[in-house]
């Protein structure tokens, strides 16, 4: 228990570090300083040799000390499921307070030889290195690895190339999982999210086609959390009348329902009819695919909604 509380601190402070912070307090510590890396850091000289889907758990950010790194890491080398492959090249990473180079952060992407069509997430590495004045040979390395959603990538890599930190908004929402159950208090909570991000700090990366798309299309219907909680898509409107996509097309079930708390909206439900056969696996698989819609009740504000996607088995 001790060691699993010991593991989410770190994983908490570094998934929400700045690059300086864990290039400057904990790769220059270990390099420089001769600290001791935290213990849940896994040490892999070969990661880049890896399938990331045979060595990670999908819903647990790793970690992972590179030592020693080669030239190769994400250009020659790979294993018989896929490799690596660079997306966003060396970012200089300075110190904000003096303005000095600190190190380089790159962005790699594990890209598989075979992946199935609705896999809707990628593994994604974020390579950290100091300059060489620190580490001449920079065999030395952090990894964060993670299983991304394609919004996700998307944000990671707007970030990656924006030149200054005023360029982007540093409390950007990604794309999350929702909650287990369907109470007032989860209701308010969509509500609230809703007022936090409206306006300048509404997610950029927002699609207006939810409804326009096949739900295999905008989540991974493999995630064992996407089958639990739902996944939440922050949207610029609701369904149209004329909406449809390739496969069926969204209906309401439950129409508008009055939410009231902190702040008040409305919650619609919107069922998926297939008109055509989903198949996972080789196999027809009957599902219900729904939507929860959230917006608030000011007529201005209504454009703005989360749409949390579900969907059931049926038997």
């Amino acid at each position: 228990m001790e060691n699993d509380a010991a593991y989410d601190l770190i994983k908490h402070e570094l998934l929400n570090a700045e690059d300086e912070v864990i290039i400057s307090r904990y790769l220059k510590g270990m390099i420089v300083n001769g600290d001791s890396w935290p213990d849940h850091f896994i040490v892999d000289a070969n990661v880049f040799n890896k399938n990331p889907n045979e060595l990670f758990n999908s819903e647990r950010p790793r970690f992972v000390i590179v030592k020693p790194r080669t030239e190769a890491c994400g250009k020659t080398d790979g294993c018989e499921s896929g490799c690596w492959r660079i997306m966003g090249r060396d970012k200089l990473i300075k110190s904000e307070e003096t303005g000095k180079i600190l190190g380089f952060k790159k962005i790699l992407k594990f890209c598989p030889k075979w992946k199935p069509r609705e896999y809707k997430r990628s593994w994604v590495m974020e390579e950290y290195r100091l300059t060489k004045n620190l580490n001449w040979k920079q065999d030395h390395v952090i990894c964060k690895i993670r299983l991304l959603f394609e919004a996700e990538i998307s944000f990671l890599l707007t970030k990656h190339f924006y030149t200054t930190s005023e360029s982007l908004l540093r409390n950007e929402l990604l794309p999350s999982y929702g909650y287990s159950s369907t109470t007032q208090e989860e209701d308010e909570s969509y509500m609230e999210t809703i007022v936090t991000c409206e306006g300048n700090y509404w997610p950029s990366y927002v699609t207006n086609d939810v409804y326009c798309l096949h739900p295999v299309d905008l989540v991974d219907p493999q995630d064992p959390m996407f089958h639990d909680y739902g996944i939440c898509i922050f949207a610029n409107g609701t369904c149209g009348e004329t909406d449809t996509c390739d496969g069926g097309y969204w209906k309401i079930l439950h129409h508008d329902k009055l939410i009231t708390g902190k702040v008040n909206g409305f919650k619609k439900v919107f069922k998926f009819y297939e008109t055509r056969r989903y198949v996972c696996e080789g196999e027809d698989v009957k599902v219900t695919w729904t939507i929860e819609e959230y917006r608030l009740s000011e007529k201005e504000k209504e454009d703005k909604v989360i749409c949390v996607i579900k969907f059931t088995l049926d038997n």
